[in-house]
C-alpha cells in the first residue's frame, strides 16, 4: 500500500537515467563489450530479432542467414519482408540461406565460401539453436565477417548465461537479440 503513495518516476526523470545506466553496465558485462551503444529493448527475443533485421537490413540487401531449426528461419521469414507493403509488395531483402539439417551448426570454411560468393550486409547465426539443442561456435566468425565487410548478428537467446559470449573478443558486430528477463 505505501508503494502506490510513491512518486511516480517518468521517462525523464534522473532516477530513470541512472537505472537505464546500470541496465546498460550490466548488458555489457554479461556479453562482454565495451559498445558504448548497447542497450535494452522492452520486449522479446523475437521482438529484439525483428528490431535488429529492420535497422540493419533495405530492401534489396544481400543477408547471409544460418538456418540449422526454427530459429535461422524466423530470422530468415524477417528479412524477406523487409520493405515490403500490402500495396506495392516490393522485394524485401535478398536472402541467402546456408541450410543444414538439424543438429547439425555451420563451419567456419562453410560461411567463407557462403559470404564470398553472396556478398552479404549481414550474417545470422543462432548461437543456441533451442529447436535442437545446438551450440554453434562463434570463435572466428567475427573476424571472417570483418574480412568479407559484413556484420555479424548472432541470436544467444537460449546460450546466454549457460554458455560463454564474448562479444568484443570474437568480434561481433552486433549485440545479440536477446531478452535478459524479470519479473
Amino acid at each position: 500500500m505505501a508503494a502506490g503513495g510513491l512518486q511516480v518516476l517518468g521517462h525523464m526523470h534522473q532516477e530513470v537515467y541512472q537505472i537505464m545506466d546500470e541496465i546498460k553496465q550490466g548488458i555489457q558485462y554479461v556479453f562482454q563489450t565495451r559498445n558504448p551503444l548497447s542497450l535494452a529493448i522492452s520486449g522479446s527475443g523475437h521482438c529484439a530479432l525483428e528490431a535488429a533485421l529492420f535497422n540493419l537490413l533495405e530492401p534489396g540487401d544481400s543477408f547471409l542467414v544460418g538456418v540449422s531449426g526454427i530459429w535461422g528461419q524466423r530470422a530468415q521469414d524477417i528479412a524477406e519482408r523487409i520493405g515490403r507493403s500490402p500495396l506495392t509488395l516490393p522485394p524485401g531483402a535478398r536472402v541467402c540461406p546456408m541450410v543444414k539439417a538439424p543438429g547439425g551448426h555451420f563451419t567456419l570454411p562453410e560461411v567463407e565460401e557462403a559470404l564470398a560468393r553472396h556478398k552479404p550486409v549481414l550474417l545470422f547465426l543462432a548461437h543456441g539453436e533451442s529447436s535442437t539443442g545446438v551450440l554453434q561456435p562463434l570463435d572466428g566468425y567475427g573476424e571472417l565477417c570483418h574480412r568479407h565487410q559484413c556484420l555479424l548478428l548472432v541470436d544467444s537467446v537460449a546460450s546466454l548465461g549457460g554458455a560463454p559470449v564474448y562479444m568484443d573478443q570474437q568480434g561481433e558486430c552486433v549485440p545479440p537479440p536477446q531478452p535478459v528477463g524479470g519479473p
